[in-house]
């Protein structure tokens, strides 16, 4: 079985980005869907309604679409664990808009192709690595900053144009989309518009 997921936060917000990207993908790759579901709630909490029939539905042999990897949940410790556990049953997760983890861990026989589960398990790792230095570095530069702001006698406020901003705004440079920005950053979405309304990007 071929399943879709698709997750938006909020009422305001609606699923047109997702699926024409899941349509678009799987036409490409002439793939039909199964079943979708999908939700509206935040991505902090696992308690979800489409979500959870999807997880009781997906058994080994299975493929998973996803158009983003914060579909599956809003911080790596979430999502490393939801990962893991369709890899542990061998359900394939393919994620739309990362190339290397939209590639089938079944060959044309329906076989698990090892090396390509493998690949998959070091890309997702390495982004996890990455994602979490890229926090630790910010919350780091950003505490030496407040403590040396605070040496010198400077009324400390929110801070403002922190590596968090330049992080924010060289990822929108790159093209990604904000949802992306957001959880690569470490802040929420809201938190991506006022860094890059703050920075004149919006």
């Amino acid at each position: 079985m071929i399943y879709s997921y698709t997750r938006v936060s909020t009422n305001k917000q609606d699923y047109l980005r997702q699926d024409e990207a899941i349509k678009k993908w799987c036409a490409d790759n002439n793939v039909e869907i199964d079943v979708s579901f999908s939700d509206t709630i935040t991505g902090k909490t696992f308690n979800r309604d489409g979500y959870n029939r999807m997880k009781q539905a997906a058994v080994s042999g299975d493929t998973i679409i996803i158009k983003e990897l914060d579909r599956l949940g809003r911080d790596w410790d979430g999502i490393k664990e939801e990962w893991k556990y369709f890899d542990d049953k061998d359900i394939n997760i393919v994620v739309i808009d990362m190339p290397l983890l939209s590639q089938a861990i079944y060959d044309k026989d329906g076989n698990i192709d090892l090396n390509i589960k493998f690949l998959k398990a070091i890309v997702f790792e390495t982004l996890c690595y990455n994602a979490e230095l890229e926090r630790q570095k910010n919350s780091r530069r950003t505490s030496e900053k407040l403590q040396a702001m605070k040496a010198e006698g400077i009324k400390l406020g929110r801070p403002v144009n922190t590596e968090v901003d330049k992080t924010v705004c060289e990822l929108y440079a790159q093209g990604m989309n904000k949802s992306d920005i957001a959880f690569y950053a470490g802040v929420s979405r809201p938190q991506v518009y006022t860094i890059l309304k703050r920075n004149h990007l919006m």
